[in-house]
């Protein structure tokens, strides 16, 4: 075993930075999906996981990156589930 590969050397190689914090802005994103769907089945509300999480990212988002930001961010959010 004289050849050893280096997985990391070939990720760098075919991802470049911003592809990687995508990816793993979509597996928090999922993974927080899921939990929130999870949480609001065991507690059957879905209206007070909707409202809790909601009030939550509103909160956190404003301080992090502004009103104006985090009111875009919400009418995109709203656009995005119009058009299912």
């Amino acid at each position: 075993m004289e050849n050893v590969i280096n997985l990391t050397d070939h990720i760098k190689n075919k991802y470049d930075e911003n592809s990687i914090k995508r990816i793993k802005l979509c597996r928090i994103r999922d993974d927080i999906e899921k939990k929130l769907n999870n949480y609001s089945i065991n507690e059957n509300n879905e209206l007070a996981v909707c409202l809790s999480s909601g009030r939550y990212s509103a909160m956190k988002l404003t301080k992090l990156i502004g009103k104006e930001e985090t009111i875009q961010f919400f009418k995109d959010c709203i656009k995005t589930a119009s058009k299912f």
